[in-house]
Parts: structure tokens; C-alpha cells; sequence
């Protein structure tokens, strides 16, 4: 018997090796991120967790700072060629790109985390 459809759900977040990163609109709800706010990646007994980044007052650019990819639309993109090489490298991926899901969101002083389950990469 073959499956037609292998992976039936879809990816929370997507690093590219050329240092796009693709939020999908279920993450950016999750951590309210804003077009303007940045991402950022910790590294906690393990896990790899996203958090955002606020920049409330502040102009310019800045790493991995977030855009929406149409106008309405909750999916964001961001660049950060270090962030993506070093996830990529974590996750023994060797080709252009990877899509990973996060888990359950927790809080921790008032931050909150998703955790990247970078062990299966889709």
C-alpha cells in the first residue's frame, strides 16, 4: 500500500539556509507577534525556544525582525541568515531547507516560549 499524503500536518515554522524564516499565522497568534517585533531562539536544558522580541519605541532595522508576507494575512516572514544556519546545524539538516512543528507555549517571566521539536524535521 502507498500513502498519498505522508505528512498530513502542516508545518508551524520554516528556516531556509539563505536565512528566510517563514512563521505561519498560528505562531504569530501565539506569541503576538506584530509586524516590527523580532524572533529570537534560546537554548534551555535541550530545546530550542522561540520567543519574540518587542521593539516598541525603537526605529530601524533589527535581526530577524518580522513582516507580514501579504497584506491581512497573519503569516509573517523574517531574515536572519545566523539563526537558520545555526538551527539547521542543530538539526543535522543538510538541505535548503526545513520545517519543523513547535509544541504547547509557556510562560516564563512574562515571556512566553514555544518549543521547536527539531528532532523530526518535515
Amino acid at each position: 500500500m502507498i500513502k498519498l499524503l505522508e505528512n498530513t500536518r502542516r508545518p508551524d515554522i520554516t528556516f531556509c539556509r539563505n536565512g528566510r524564516i517563514y512563521i505561519t499565522a498560528r505562531v504569530s497568534r501565539i506569541l503576538s507577534l506584530d509586524p516590527g517585533d523580532s524572533i529570537n531562539i534560546a537554548y534551555d536544558n535541550g530545546e530550542y525556544l522561540l520567543f519574540a522580541v518587542r521593539h516598541p519605541n525603537c526605529r530601524g532595522r533589527h535581526i530577524a525582525q518580522c513582516f507580514a508576507t501579504k497584506k491581512g494575512s497573519h503569516n509573517l516572514s523574517a531574515n536572519s541568515v545566523q539563526l537558520c544556519h545555526s538551527i539547521l546545524l542543530f538539526a543535522n539538516v543538510n538541505t535548503d531547507r526545513a520545517s519543523f512543528m513547535v509544541g504547547k507555549a509557556f510562560e516564563r517571566n512574562n515571556t512566553t516560549y514555544l518549543p521547536i521539536i527539531i528532532k523530526c524535521p518535515l
